[in-house]
């Protein structure tokens, strides 16, 4: 996709997104920061924090006692110290008591390779996401993918990935059926 197509629709991802109620009724929310082939979620990003929600974005666990492979760690834009991860994805420095879990979020933005209509996820492979939300307690934190509608497929999910219970994309929202 040529970039000044993906600005574009990632800019109106972002506009469906402040449509979506339980984004607006979020006050922590958990992002990502994406890779050029995906969309963009600075724009998001900037949103929540003029709306004065708390955002995070995670960071990968790398304790051993592993409560979790995925932790959140607040984030402020051009404050926020950040470090690449083994992946080269730029993460907040962790610092210690300050880390929170899935659970704790309202609204977790969660990357995707592709998606179906029933708002099954196709992730990276590694399954950060996929472990870290399969824990109990984790099921009143609305889980929401942002794609582009071009990546959209029928795929039957596997048994341990996590349904999303929306897919937002330039064209409009997709909510998970019951």
């Amino acid at each position: 996709m040529p970039a000044a197509d993906r600005t574009q629709k990632s800019l109106e991802i972002t506009r469906n997104l402040a449509r979506y109620l339980p984004y607006q009724r979020a006050i922590r929310i958990a992002a990502y920061m994406s890779f050029a082939e995906e969309v963009s979620t600075e724009t998001a990003i900037d949103m929540a924090v003029a709306a004065e929600k708390t955002v995070y974005l995670p960071v990968i666990n790398n304790a051993r006692w592993r409560t979790s492979p995925l932790l959140f760690e607040t984030y402020v834009p051009g404050e926020t110290p950040l470090r690449t991860n083994r992946y080269s994805i730029p993460e907040p420095v962790c610092r210690i008591g300050t880390a929170r879990q899935a659970r704790e979020m309202d609204l977790i933005l969660v990357p995707l390779v592709g998606f179906n209509n029933r708002c099954d996820r196709i992730g990276m492979g590694a399954g950060y996401y996929d472990r870290s939300l399969a824990k109990p307690g984790y099921r009143s934190t609305r889980l929401v993918g942002l794609a582009f509608a071009c990546q959209q497929a029928e795929f039957e999910p596997a048994a341990h990935d996590i349904p999303m219970h929306a897919i937002i994309t330039e064209e409009g929202i997709i909510t998970r059926k019951p």
